[in-house]
């Protein structure tokens, strides 16, 4: 809806800026001539003036007669012109020629003397002039003899009397503050309101001097005093004469001008509230309810919390079907893992019990095996036996330690070797050997496949200890059993006993399988199998490393 309303805001646009600049246009020339009629009588009166300068200095008996002749024409010139207070032929030097009233020889004014070098027409203002004693506008008009500059016919007229052709001309009756008259050199020359009152009007950044160029024209600016106005400047005399009049802030066309930008800007603004609208609209429609379905999806994936079905009467049909579709499918979910949780407690179950029978198994052998050592009548038997008993020990422990714990994928092997070597120890106290053990254990978890030799090896190590242990210098008999992660990955396990160097035991024939089990549970641990005797110390020590879990590669 929004792209489909850029081609009429653009057609909105096009057709608001035509209109405006036909306003602005309608309303800078009704400005330019209201401020004309405005000034039509001065434009009338300073007009004549030049003209009738113009044909004094052209007058013979005024550029080449006689001083009493000239002045009589200058008089009976200014008698026929009530607006007129003074006329007088005034040379390039400044020196009266002729005049309607006594004068001085030489006139002494610096802007006067000037202007008369320069063979041109010109229009000043004097403030104090000696014959008049009230300010004046001076025409001067350049005379010419055989085409030689020979000096200027000057006309006086009073600022007064100006501004009271001014409030006489009932046609330019208007509501602007002031028209004022210039100089193409931005001299002021005449204002309503006066010359002081009237610069704080004029426009603050723009200089009078720049404004002659155009023959109308209007613009709007910032006056001194801060406000911002139209300004109107017109041709009296074009190069010689402008007028300017100002129009207050509140005035009817300074808001006609102002007007045009935010006409333009309109259809931008009705664009960007039809793109708000529309984003309101989407948001209320589609975006608000995908959030909202968004978050029962986090909600039950974070939890599993089945979400209840939240469709607003204003939810479009096609998200509403997607919400039940996501109901059902976290439905469905909870329901499969349901199954799965169940069939994995089954499992675990059944695993428990297979441990727990197997177990029970190997005890009962267990208890067979000892039934048959009470039995035996020689020490060789019985001591084969225990061996193998122990074996088997070992087996049991690992099942009831699979049995207890809750995963049945890792095994902690703290626990278990804790278990083997606390029935040695009480074997050691029913034989009153008084054998010593020292466990130095830290918790590491390794895979069945793993926890099986490293008991078995445990268990034939110990027995061996046991069986092969001797008294140290200071008669103390001890087996130490150390199990320690030296990285992440690695472990360190070894078994050590007292023993004499000096009176070294025999070993036994028999003791060779002991020492076989022992490389072979080495080897099915994937470690390196280290033993002898340092010192007094017997040692038997196995490095690996924690496997991670391999499933077993049935063949068909």
């Amino acid at each position: 809806m929004s792209i489909a309303l850029v081609p009429i805001g653009l057609v909105a646009y096009f057709q608001t800026a035509q209109l405006d600049d036909e306003t602005r246009a309608r309303t800078q020339l009704s400005l330019t001539d209201r401020t004309e009629a405005a000034v039509a009588a001065e434009r009338s009166v300073i007009t004549s003036v030049m003209g009738a300068a113009n044909a004094l200095g052209t007058i013979s008996q005024v550029s080449g007669g006689s001083r009493e002749q000239c002045s009589q024409a200058l008089i009976e010139y200014v008698a026929g012109e009530p607006q007129v207070s003074f006329a007088a032929l005034v040379g390039i030097d400044g020196t009266y020629l002729c005049a309607t009233a006594e004068v001085p020889e030489k006139t002494s004014s610096e802007r006067a003397l000037e202007l008369l070098a320069q063979p041109q027409r010109s229009i000043f203002r004097i403030e104090q002039p000696p014959i008049s004693n009230e300010p004046v506008v001076v025409l001067l008009e350049p005379v010419f003899q055989q085409g030689r500059h020979i000096g200027h016919v000057a006309v006086s007229i009073p600022v007064a009397t100006m501004r009271d052709l001014q409030r006489k001309d009932e046609s330019a009756a208007s509501n602007f503050t002031d028209v004022a008259l210039f100089n193409a050199d931005g001299e002021l020359l005449k204002s309503n309101l006066g010359n002081e009152a009237i610069r704080p009007l004029l426009p603050d950044t723009i200089a009078l001097a720049s404004l002659p160029g155009q023959d109308k024209y209007s613009f709007l600016a910032r006056s001194a005093d801060g406000l911002e106005r139209i300004f109107v400047v017109s041709a009296i005399v074009p190069d010689i004469l402008y007028a300017i009049s100002i129009w207050p802030e509140d005035s009817p066309e300074l808001n006609a001008l102002r007007a045009g930008s935010f006409a333009k800007a309109l259809p931008l603004v009705m664009w960007a509230a039809s793109v708000i609208v529309a984003y309101l609209a989407v948001n209320r429609l589609v975006i608000r309810h995908i959030r909202t379905l968004r978050y029962q999806m986090r909600s039950f994936a974070r939890d599993r919390r089945l979400p209840a079905q939240t469709s607003a009467a204003d939810m479009a049909l096609e998200l509403r079907d997607m919400e039940n579709d996501f109901l059902l499918m976290s439905d469905s979910i909870l329901q499969d893992e349901a199954q799965l949780e169940n069939a994995l407690r089954e499992k675990t179950i059944l695993l428990k019990e297979v441990h727990h029978r197997v177990k029970n198994n190997l005890q009962l052998i267990s208890s067979i095996m000892n039934m048959q050592i009470r039995q035996s009548d020689t020490d060789e038997t019985k001591r084969v036996l225990r061996r193998l008993q122990e074996r088997i020990r070992g087996l049991a422990a690992i099942h009831r330690q699979l049995y207890r714990t809750a995963d049945l994928g890792r095994v902690d092997v703290r626990e278990l070797l804790e278990e083997l070597t606390q029935h040695i120890t009480l074997m050691s106290e029913q034989d009153d050997r008084k054998i010593e053990i020292i466990r130095d254990l830290d918790h590491v978890e390794v895979y069945p496949d793993q926890a099986m030799p490293l008991a078995l090896l445990t268990a034939e190590a110990v027995a061996n200890a046991e069986k092969y242990i001797q008294r140290d210098a200071e008669g103390q008999a001890r087996i130490t059993v150390s199990l320690k992660r030296t990285s992440d990955k690695d472990v360190a396990f070894e078994v050590t006993n007292t023993s004499n160097p000096e009176h070294l035991p025999v070993v036994d024939r028999m003791g060779g399988l002991g020492q076989r089990l022992i490389q072979a549970f080495s080897t099915q641990l994937g470690g390196e199998l280290s033993q002898g005797l340092s010192g007094d110390i017997y040692r038997v020590a196995v490095t690996f490393r924690i496997s991670d879990f391999k499933p077993e590669v049935v063949d068909y």
